[in-house]
């Protein structure tokens, strides 16, 4: 079995430990035009989590498909610059003379 999946089970099983301990505590949340009575607090927490993962998401895989199409680009103008060193015959300078 993967580390990383004994880990993640683990990390889950805290979290169900922490949300079933706090199951007591509980509010209302109000939406302005409707309010919801005895929320619990982990569930509200989870809530916010679980939006600001849909909101970033898009953000997110955007990013990375706009890297992986410059990654190409970028290869072509790196191995156009190693040509022209290679094909560079100008002898170095000589360093400076610091005096």
């Amino acid at each position: 079995m993967p580390w990383r999946l004994i880990i993640f089970l683990i990390f889950l099983a805290v979290v169900v430990v922490f949300a079933g301990f706090n199951t007591g505590n509980a509010t209302n949340i109000s939406f302005g035009f409707y309010t919801v009575e005895n929320v619990p607090i982990f569930l509200s927490l989870f809530a916010s989590f679980f939006l600001g993962v849909l909101i970033t998401l898009p953000f997110t895989m955007f990013r990375s498909s706009k890297k992986k199409q410059k990654l190409p680009k970028e290869k072509k103008e790196s191995r156009k610059s190693r040509k022209k060193r290679k094909g560079s015959t100008e002898p170095a300078e000589p360093p400076a003379d610091p005096s």
